[in-house]
C-alpha cells in the first residue's frame, strides 16, 4: 500500500477539524521543501561574483601549485 493511501485512509478516521490540520500540515512540508530546494538553487555569476567581491582580497598573484597542495 502506497503512504498516500495510508494517510487518506488514517485521515479519513478523523474529525473534520483533524483533518483539517492534518491538510494545512501537508501545505506546511510542500513549503519547506520549496524552500529548501529553492536554497540549492545555483546563483547567478553575478551572485556570486558578488559574494567573493565582499571579501576584498586581491588574488590577482595567486598561481596555484599542485606540488605544494599535494604536500599539505
Amino acid at each position: 500500500m502506497q503512504y498516500a493511501e495510508i494517510i487518506a485512509r488514517e485521515a479519513d478516521s478523523l474529525p473534520l477539524e483533524k483533518q483539517a490540520e492534518v491538510l494545512d500540515f501537508i501545505e506546511f512540508l510542500k513549503a519547506k521543501q520549496s524552500r529548501e530546494e529553492e536554497a540549492l538553487t545555483p546563483q547567478t555569476t553575478e551572485e556570486i561574483q558578488a559574494f567573493f567581491r565582499s571579501f576584498k582580497v586581491d588574488t590577482s598573484g595567486y598561481k596555484f601549485d599542485r606540488e605544494e597542495a599535494n604536500a599539505r
